[in-house]
């Protein structure tokens, strides 16, 4: 992925550390038993799932230096 090729290594490394927390809050948030909209945890899971896919990519790139 374009995005992560120009990043330094530790950089790297932060990105994909924040990517899992946010995944980890988002996955408590639409799992909990909250009144949030059945849009809104919609949406959400979408973006868990697109965070998913960031952190892959980012652990393919670090895999390849």
């Amino acid at each position: 992925m374009k995005t992560f090729t120009s990043m330094s290594t530790p950089d790297k490394k932060l990105t994909m550390l924040a990517y899992k927390q946010l995944s980890s809050f988002l996955e408590i948030v639409t799992e909990s038993k909250s009144d949030l909209p059945m849009g809104v945890r919609d949406k959400l899971r979408l973006q868990n799932h697109r965070l998913q896919q960031l952190i892959e990519a980012l652990a393919m790139e670090l895999l390849s230096e």
